[in-house]
Protein backbone atom coordinates (compact mmCIF):
# COMPACT_ATOMS: atom_id res chain seq x y z
CA UNK A 1 0.00 0.00 0.00
CA UNK A 2 1.62 3.44 -1.25
CA UNK A 3 1.68 6.41 1.19
CA UNK A 4 -0.61 8.38 -0.33
CA UNK A 5 -3.41 5.27 0.29
CA UNK A 6 -2.80 5.40 3.72
CA UNK A 7 -3.13 9.61 3.85
CA UNK A 8 -6.66 8.97 2.40
CA UNK A 9 -7.93 6.18 5.02
CA UNK A 10 -7.16 8.61 7.93
CA UNK A 11 -10.93 10.11 9.09
CA UNK A 12 -10.50 14.20 8.68
CA UNK A 13 -10.45 15.88 11.83
CA UNK A 14 -13.49 17.34 13.49
CA UNK A 15 -13.71 21.01 13.07
CA UNK A 16 -13.67 23.32 15.62
CA UNK A 17 -17.53 23.95 15.81
CA UNK A 18 -17.99 19.81 15.80
CA UNK A 19 -15.60 20.27 19.16
CA UNK A 20 -17.56 22.88 20.72
CA UNK A 21 -21.12 21.25 20.11
CA UNK A 22 -19.38 18.11 21.59
CA UNK A 23 -18.50 19.51 24.87
CA UNK A 24 -21.40 21.33 25.79
CA UNK A 25 -23.47 18.59 25.52
CA UNK A 26 -21.08 17.07 28.18
CA UNK A 27 -21.54 19.99 29.99
CA UNK A 28 -25.38 19.62 30.15
CA UNK A 29 -24.84 16.45 30.90
CA UNK A 30 -22.48 16.56 33.77
CA UNK A 31 -25.07 19.54 35.26
CA UNK A 32 -27.93 17.85 35.17
CA UNK A 33 -26.14 14.85 36.68
CA UNK A 34 -25.29 17.15 39.42
CA UNK A 35 -28.76 18.88 39.62
CA UNK A 36 -30.43 15.54 40.19
CA UNK A 37 -27.90 14.60 43.07
CA UNK A 38 -28.44 17.79 44.60
CA UNK A 39 -32.40 17.47 44.25
CA UNK A 40 -32.21 13.71 45.77
CA UNK A 41 -30.30 14.97 48.97
CA UNK A 42 -32.22 18.10 49.21
CA UNK A 43 -34.87 15.56 49.28
CA UNK A 44 -33.35 13.29 52.01
CA UNK A 45 -32.29 15.90 54.32
CA UNK A 46 -35.96 17.33 54.57
CA UNK A 47 -37.40 13.99 54.91
CA UNK A 48 -35.58 13.51 57.70
CA UNK A 49 -35.65 17.20 59.42
CA UNK A 50 -39.49 16.55 59.25
CA UNK A 51 -39.21 13.16 60.76
CA UNK A 52 -39.55 13.69 64.59
CA UNK A 53 -36.90 12.03 66.45
CA UNK A 54 -39.41 9.87 68.37
CA UNK A 55 -40.08 8.08 65.21
CA UNK A 56 -36.45 7.67 63.94
CA UNK A 57 -35.22 4.08 64.91
CA UNK A 58 -33.11 3.37 67.86
CA UNK A 59 -30.05 1.13 67.69
CA UNK A 60 -30.24 -1.54 69.06
CA UNK A 61 -33.87 -2.38 68.68
CA UNK A 62 -35.87 -4.49 65.71
CA UNK A 63 -38.53 -2.48 63.62
CA UNK A 64 -41.48 -4.69 65.91
CA UNK A 65 -39.98 -3.40 69.44
CA UNK A 66 -38.78 0.27 68.83
CA UNK A 67 -38.59 1.71 72.26
CA UNK A 68 -40.02 5.08 70.09
CA UNK A 69 -41.82 7.74 72.42
CA UNK A 70 -45.28 7.07 69.46
CA UNK A 71 -44.89 3.60 68.93
CA UNK A 72 -47.86 1.79 69.83
CA UNK A 73 -46.66 -1.38 69.56
CA UNK A 74 -43.63 -1.35 71.14
CA UNK A 75 -42.92 -3.53 74.09
CA UNK A 76 -44.21 -2.91 77.98
CA UNK A 77 -41.33 -3.19 80.35
CA UNK A 78 -41.73 -5.67 82.72
CA UNK A 79 -40.29 -3.88 86.14
CA UNK A 80 -43.26 -2.14 86.84
CA UNK A 81 -44.67 -2.23 90.07
CA UNK A 82 -47.66 -5.69 90.24
CA UNK A 83 -50.41 -2.53 91.09
CA UNK A 84 -49.18 -0.73 87.31
CA UNK A 85 -49.16 -4.10 85.62
CA UNK A 86 -52.66 -4.35 86.96
CA UNK A 87 -53.86 -2.09 84.25
CA UNK A 88 -51.90 -4.00 81.55
CA UNK A 89 -54.53 -4.36 78.81
CA UNK A 90 -55.36 -0.87 79.65
CA UNK A 91 -52.49 0.37 79.13
CA UNK A 92 -52.04 -1.58 75.74
CA UNK A 93 -55.22 -0.37 74.53
CA UNK A 94 -54.81 3.25 75.49
CA UNK A 95 -51.41 3.34 73.81
CA UNK A 96 -53.13 2.42 70.63
CA UNK A 97 -55.45 5.00 70.80
CA UNK A 98 -53.48 7.76 71.70
CA UNK A 99 -50.44 6.53 69.27
CA UNK A 100 -47.98 6.43 72.39
CA UNK A 101 -45.43 3.73 73.43
CA UNK A 102 -46.98 1.93 76.38
CA UNK A 103 -44.50 2.35 78.63
CA UNK A 104 -44.82 6.60 78.63
CA UNK A 105 -48.21 5.75 79.76
CA UNK A 106 -46.84 2.93 82.61
CA UNK A 107 -44.02 5.54 83.69
CA UNK A 108 -46.60 8.02 84.35
CA UNK A 109 -49.28 5.91 86.04
CA UNK A 110 -45.74 4.31 87.78
CA UNK A 111 -44.07 7.50 89.52
CA UNK A 112 -48.25 9.59 89.74
CA UNK A 113 -50.06 6.59 91.33
CA UNK A 114 -48.32 3.07 91.46
CA UNK A 115 -51.70 1.77 89.67
CA UNK A 116 -54.26 3.76 92.05
CA UNK A 117 -57.83 4.80 90.20
CA UNK A 118 -58.67 7.37 93.30
CA UNK A 119 -55.48 8.76 93.94
CA UNK A 120 -55.75 12.43 95.28
CA UNK A 121 -52.93 14.55 95.78
CA UNK A 122 -52.91 17.52 98.53
CA UNK A 123 -52.81 19.74 95.49
CA UNK A 124 -56.16 18.03 94.28
CA UNK A 125 -54.68 16.07 91.51
CA UNK A 126 -56.65 12.64 90.65
CA UNK A 127 -56.29 9.34 89.61
CA UNK A 128 -54.19 7.47 87.71
CA UNK A 129 -51.90 10.11 86.21
CA UNK A 130 -52.85 12.89 88.72
CA UNK A 131 -54.35 15.08 86.46
CA UNK A 132 -55.60 18.60 87.71
CA UNK A 133 -59.19 18.86 87.85
CA UNK A 134 -59.21 22.43 85.59
CA UNK A 135 -58.45 20.02 82.77
CA UNK A 136 -61.29 18.05 82.59
CA UNK A 137 -64.57 19.25 80.75
CA UNK A 138 -68.15 20.09 83.69
CA UNK A 139 -69.77 16.96 84.06
CA UNK A 140 -66.79 14.79 83.44
CA UNK A 141 -65.90 11.83 86.24
CA UNK A 142 -62.30 12.56 87.12
CA UNK A 143 -61.65 9.09 88.41
CA UNK A 144 -62.92 7.16 85.45
CA UNK A 145 -59.50 5.15 84.27
CA UNK A 146 -60.71 6.50 81.06
CA UNK A 147 -61.22 9.17 80.65
CA UNK A 148 -58.25 10.29 83.33
CA UNK A 149 -55.57 8.89 80.99
CA UNK A 150 -57.38 11.19 77.75
CA UNK A 151 -57.10 14.02 80.00
CA UNK A 152 -53.64 13.17 81.12
CA UNK A 153 -52.80 12.08 77.56
CA UNK A 154 -53.84 15.40 76.20
CA UNK A 155 -51.69 17.47 78.83
CA UNK A 156 -48.94 15.81 78.00
CA UNK A 157 -49.14 15.43 74.01
CA UNK A 158 -49.21 19.79 74.42
CA UNK A 159 -46.17 19.49 76.85
CA UNK A 160 -43.93 17.27 74.47
CA UNK A 161 -45.21 18.75 70.67
CA UNK A 162 -45.35 22.21 72.15
CA UNK A 163 -43.17 23.19 74.98
CA UNK A 164 -40.78 20.15 75.26
CA UNK A 165 -40.08 19.84 70.89
CA UNK A 166 -40.10 16.28 71.09
CA UNK A 167 -37.69 15.59 74.64
CA UNK A 168 -39.54 13.05 76.27
CA UNK A 169 -37.76 13.81 79.76
CA UNK A 170 -38.59 17.84 79.44
CA UNK A 171 -41.82 16.75 78.37
CA UNK A 172 -42.05 14.59 81.38
CA UNK A 173 -40.95 17.33 83.75
CA UNK A 174 -43.64 20.34 82.19
CA UNK A 175 -46.74 17.35 83.19
CA UNK A 176 -45.35 17.34 86.52
CA UNK A 177 -44.26 21.21 86.91
CA UNK A 178 -46.34 23.22 83.90
CA UNK A 179 -45.18 24.30 81.23
CA UNK A 180 -43.13 26.91 82.70
CA UNK A 181 -39.91 24.69 83.30
CA UNK A 182 -39.37 24.27 79.88
CA UNK A 183 -38.22 28.12 79.84
CA UNK A 184 -36.04 28.11 82.75
CA UNK A 185 -32.78 26.18 83.73
CA UNK A 186 -33.13 23.29 85.72
CA UNK A 187 -31.78 24.61 88.69
CA UNK A 188 -34.96 26.80 89.03
CA UNK A 189 -37.55 23.81 89.12
CA UNK A 190 -39.01 22.61 92.21
CA UNK A 191 -37.00 19.93 93.90
CA UNK A 192 -39.90 17.89 93.17
CA UNK A 193 -39.67 18.15 89.31
CA UNK A 194 -36.22 17.44 89.49
CA UNK A 195 -37.13 14.70 91.24
CA UNK A 196 -39.61 13.39 88.96
CA UNK A 197 -37.60 14.59 85.81
CA UNK A 198 -34.57 11.98 87.27
CA UNK A 199 -37.42 9.26 87.96
CA UNK A 200 -39.08 9.53 84.42
CA UNK A 201 -35.83 9.39 82.45
CA UNK A 202 -34.38 6.84 84.19
CA UNK A 203 -37.46 4.74 83.74
CA UNK A 204 -37.34 5.38 80.13
CA UNK A 205 -33.50 4.23 80.25
CA UNK A 206 -34.55 1.17 81.60
CA UNK A 207 -37.09 0.70 79.09
CA UNK A 208 -34.68 1.61 75.96
CA UNK A 209 -32.03 -0.65 77.33
CA UNK A 210 -34.57 -3.24 77.73
CA UNK A 211 -33.83 -4.29 81.27
CA UNK A 212 -36.06 -6.86 83.31
CA UNK A 213 -35.73 -4.96 86.22
CA UNK A 214 -35.37 -1.22 87.21
CA UNK A 215 -32.40 0.15 89.45
CA UNK A 216 -34.59 3.33 89.31
CA UNK A 217 -37.91 1.95 89.97
CA UNK A 218 -36.29 0.61 93.24
CA UNK A 219 -34.85 3.96 93.99
CA UNK A 220 -38.01 5.68 93.75
CA UNK A 221 -39.85 3.16 96.20
CA UNK A 222 -37.06 3.80 99.07
CA UNK A 223 -37.98 7.13 98.56
CA UNK A 224 -40.93 7.08 99.27
CA UNK A 225 -43.20 5.60 96.58
CA UNK A 226 -43.49 2.13 98.21
CA UNK A 227 -46.27 3.84 100.83
CA UNK A 228 -48.04 5.02 97.60
CA UNK A 229 -47.79 1.07 96.06
CA UNK A 230 -49.04 -0.45 99.49
CA UNK A 231 -52.17 2.23 99.51
CA UNK A 232 -53.07 0.94 95.97
CA UNK A 233 -52.30 -2.63 96.51
CA UNK A 234 -54.97 -2.37 99.76
CA UNK A 235 -57.19 -0.95 97.59
CA UNK A 236 -56.89 -3.03 94.32
CA UNK A 237 -55.84 -6.27 96.08
CA UNK A 238 -57.69 -6.33 99.46
CA UNK A 239 -58.59 -10.19 98.88
CA UNK A 240 -54.74 -10.62 99.15
CA UNK A 241 -53.80 -7.80 101.86
CA UNK A 242 -56.83 -9.53 104.19
CA UNK A 243 -54.98 -12.75 103.73
CA UNK A 244 -51.17 -11.40 104.94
Amino acid sequence: MSKKQQTDQVPPLPDEQHIVRLLRRRLRMVVIAAVLLALLALALAIALVATPLSEQILPGHDSAGDQTITNPDARLAKFYRPEVLYWRDEILGWAQEYSVNPNVIAIVIQIESCGGPSAISSAGATGLMQVMPFHFENGENLLNPDTNVQRGMTVFYECLTVFADWDLGLALACYNGGPRVTQVDSAYWYEETRAYYRWATGLWEDVTEGNESSDTLEQWLAAGGLRLCEETAAYLFPAEDEEK
